[in-house]
């Protein structure tokens, strides 16, 4: 029973390294600048169905962020899923009134998703957390409430 133990203890860093992960050299390239992705809710369109996917990339060094909203199929016997659209948010993306996202939360709303957003400003005069959200439609319409500058809707 001792010998199994042994010959068990030394089998554990063969199956470590063995099971490493099937996607570790694409996570590994990810550019350093993205902050944060997370998918929630799903959509429909005709034949096609899938999830959305936020994603936060840091700018100028840390200085600011952006964020993006991605629509992506889900995968099927037949396709590969794939990136069928990528919704920018000039209003938050802006390089000359740069918001810096420190935290970000998205969840299911109807067909759409809403994005929970607390941010800094770069042009407030004091430090100030400012709460902002977004909805986003399935057909890719949005409303921006909560921004430095007033509500903004496109």
């Amino acid at each position: 029973m001792n010998r199994f133990i042994g010959w068990a203890f030394l089998a554990l860093p063969f199956c470590a390294n063995a099971s490493d992960s099937l996607l570790k050299a694409q996570v590994e390239s990810l550019p350093v600048h993205v902050q944060k992705v997370e998918t929630c809710g799903a959509w429909t369109q005709a034949d096609r169905a899938g999830y959305y996917r936020v994603v936060v990339v840091d700018v100028h060094e840390g200085a600011g962020s952006e964020i993006y909203v991605q629509w992506l199929t889900q995968p099927t016997q037949e396709r590969r899923s794939e990136l069928v659209r990528t919704l920018a948010f000039p209003e938050l993306n802006d390089d000359h009134s740069q918001y810096a996202t420190q935290e970000m939360r998205c969840r299911k709303v109807g067909s759409g998703i809403e994005i929970a957003i607390k941010a800094q400003y770069e042009h407030d005069t004091v430090e100030k957390t400012h709460a902002i959200r977004v909805l986003v439609k399935a057909a890719g319409t949005y409303a921006i409430s909560g921004m430095a500058r007033g509500s903004q809707r496109r």
